[in-house]
């Protein structure tokens, strides 16, 4: 499963470095299908309305502003052969924190549940 903020980072990050899906997707060890089955379930959601957003997470961008969370429009292109490669139990995550004193940070990479329950028990 990938989550609409995994989603969201690589769209974001593929037009901010003019670079094609598959090959960001073929980079982090993502399986094409993967991508786009996900993509389109939460575009989907966003068109129907089944998914509230108010108080909905608003995720940074690199450059600090805030991203939308919805899904963006499809944009086509040729189909590719799909890669696929992924260690079991483990997928790229994007985890945003923010202290009580207000710092926000983003750790971001492949990791498993135990991974994040590290992550989690450190806060």
């Amino acid at each position: 499963m990938l989550t609409r903020e995994q989603i969201l980072e690589i769209d974001a990050y593929c037009a901010e470095h003019k670079v094609p899906y598959y090959e960001r997707l073929d980079e982090l060890g993502i399986a094409r299908h993967r991508f786009y089955r996900w993509k389109k379930k939460y575009r989907e959601e966003d068109q129907s309305g089944s998914t509230p957003n108010d108080g909905a997470f608003m995720q940074l961008t690199p450059g600090g502003a805030f991203m939308s969370p919805m899904m963006p429009p499809a944009r086509t292109s040729g189909k590719a052969k799909a890669k696929t490669g992924s260690v079991e139990g483990e997928c790229f995550l994007t985890v945003e924190l923010r202290t009580a004193s207000g710092t926000m940070m983003r750790i971001q990479g492949s990791m498993t549940s135990s991974h994040l329950r590290e992550i989690i028990s450190a806060g």
